[in-house]
């Protein structure tokens, strides 16, 4: 009788573990599968002087604020004064971003703008995932 007390508690012990990682199975699946929402920010823009001078190889410095996350991203800008910057997050709720401008001859003075995404052009959004562009030109003043 012993023995058949100790398999029946042996079995229903087994039973519960491999319904325990039956529900774990489950859940990876549907993460697996379905993701988390996705969005993306193309900025891009000019850097130039006060006299309209566009200016090489200034650091643009891409942050954004979504909860408690800060990605940042750094780009230059080439010969024409230009950056393009593409950033993405797993979330597209409460997000601000700040673009940062940083002189690397040390002439000129930083400057930076803050933009949320209300203030964003949507080129593309459904329920999941969403795809929004700005444009955030800078005139840099002397120190």
């Amino acid at each position: 009788m012993k023995l058949k007390d100790l398999r029946q508690k042996y079995n229903g012990l087994l039973q519960k573990f491999i319904r325990l990682f039956s529900l774990s199975g489950v859940a990876f699946v549907l993460t697996a599968c379905y993701g988390c929402p996705y969005a993306e920010y193309d900025v891009e823009g000019y850097v130039y002087d006060e006299n309209g001078n566009m200016l090489e190889n200034m650091q643009v410095v891409v942050r954004t604020f979504d909860q408690e996350w800060d990605y940042p991203d750094t780009v230059y800008t080439n010969a024409d004064g230009h950056y393009h910057a593409v950033h993405s997050l797993t979330s597209t709720g409460g997000n601000c971003m700040e673009v940062i401008v940083h002189d690397t001859t040390g002439v000129y003075a930083s400057d930076s703008t803050h933009i949320s995404s209300g203030k964003m052009k949507v080129e593309d959004q459904d329920s999941w995932s969403a795809y929004y562009s700005m444009r955030a030109d800078f005139q840099l003043k002397k120190e």
